[in-house]
Order: C-alpha cells, then sequence, then structure tokens
C-alpha cells in the first residue's frame, strides 16, 4: 500500500480527500501545516506529497523547497486555489522546477487528483526501480 502525504489546512477538506484517497486503496496521513509535514516525513517512508500552498505556519511553497533539498525525487502535487497566481508570478517552468509534477485549481474533481496520484507514483516506480 502507497502512502500519501496530503498537507492541507481545512480540515474538511483534507477528511474529504483522505477518505477517497483511502478508498483508492492508499494509506493516507494528514497534516495541517509544512512543519507537520516535514516530522512525518522523517518518521516514515512516503510516496506521493499533496500539498496545499497557502497555509499558516510553513506554506506550502517553503515545503516544497524544503523537500527539493532532502527529497529530490518525491513526487509533488499542489492543489490550491492560489496555483494560478503562482504561475503568474513565477511561470509553470519555475513551478516545475520547484519539483512540483502536478497541480490542480480548486475546487478539483476528485477523479483527476486520483489519477494523478496514481500516475506519478507509478512514474516514481518505473524510474526508481530500474537497475
Amino acid at each position: 500500500m502507497k502512502t500519501v502525504l496530503l498537507i492541507e489546512d481545512d480540515e474538511l477538506l483534507k477528511s474529504g480527500v483522505q477518505e477517497i484517497l483511502e478508498v483508492e486503496g492508499f494509506h493516507v496521513v494528514g497534516a495541517g501545516d509544512g512543519l507537520e509535514a516535514l516530522t512525518w516525513i522523517s518518521e516514515i517512508k512516503v510516496d506521493l506529497v499533496i500539498t496545499d500552498l497557502m497555509m499558516p505556519g510553513m506554506n506550502g511553497a517553503e515545503l516544497i523547497l524544503r523537500l527539493t533539498k532532502t527529497h529530490p525525487h518525491m513526487p509533488v502535487i499542489v492543489v490550491s486555489g492560489a496555483v494560478d497566481v503562482i504561475d503568474q508570478l513565477m511561470g509553470h517552468e519555475s513551478f516545475n522546477q520547484l519539483g512540483v509534477q502536478a497541480s490542480l485549481m480548486k475546487p478539483f474533481k476528485l477523479t483527476d487528483l486520483v489519477a494523478k496520484a496514481k500516475e506519478l507514483i507509478a512514474l516514481a516506480e518505473q524510474v526508481f526501480s530500474k537497475p
């Protein structure tokens, strides 16, 4: 079973997404901000990170910057209402250079998130299982 770390400060959204991902066969660990996420990453093996950008404490952008240093091959999906703002400010290429493999704008379809999660985990397995 693959482990997804879901970082979202909106508890209702986090619990709904967590439930759907669990139904789809993922083990999901939830965090409310980037600092809590870093704690989880240091304690368990995480196969995929799904994070919001705008959160109290350590925001998603800062978390992603830290992850690119400590876990450079960690697949990351950003789910945020601010994705378009980040793209406008930084450009989509810069966003990708942060280590973000996919982004979904809130509100999003849960089927799109599940499909992207499965795709990125499968891709990471292919890339890193080769000798």
